[in-house]
């Protein structure tokens, strides 16, 4: 006999939560104190292991686009990040729980060659980095 009853998750509300997260991260990340503004045609190079705006095809790739934006952001030394980590964080775990749901198969974790040269390009200009990791 069961002591307690709960009812199942239902696949639309995880959905629906991941959507106004997505929203909620996005206002949080365009009310970022940024230093300074970049131009709109400014090309800037040795930053290609930040996830520009490429076709995100399956919950594995919004995934590990989600993780690699966790490792850069978490290891740039920027103040009133903290509420933005926790909350990426919290969209990956409803997306492994949608993709749970949905039956598909295990996520897959980068590799920390995917962050490429972070440390050596954050060290060279820190500030166009941060900028670029927040616009992406």
């Amino acid at each position: 006999i069961p002591t307690f009853h709960c009812r199942p998750i239902m696949v639309d509300q995880l959905r629906m939560d991941a959507k106004n997260l997505t929203r909620t991260i996005m206002a949080r990340l365009q009310e970022h104190p940024s230093q300074f503004l970049l131009p709109m045609n400014l090309k800037v190079s040795g930053l290609d292991f930040i996830p520009g705006e490429q076709s995100l095809e399956s919950l594995d790739s919004v995934d590990e686009t989600l993780e690699i934006f966790h490792a850069i952001l978490s290891s740039l030394h920027m103040d009133n990040m903290e509420q933005i980590l926790s909350d990426i964080e919290n969209l990956r775990r409803l997306l492994h729980a949608l993709s749970s749901l949905l039956g598909c198969n295990a996520q897959k974790s980068v590799h920390p060659d995917t962050l490429g040269n972070l440390t050596e390009e954050y060290a060279k200009s820190p500030f166009t980095t941060e900028k670029v990791a927040l616009d992406r």
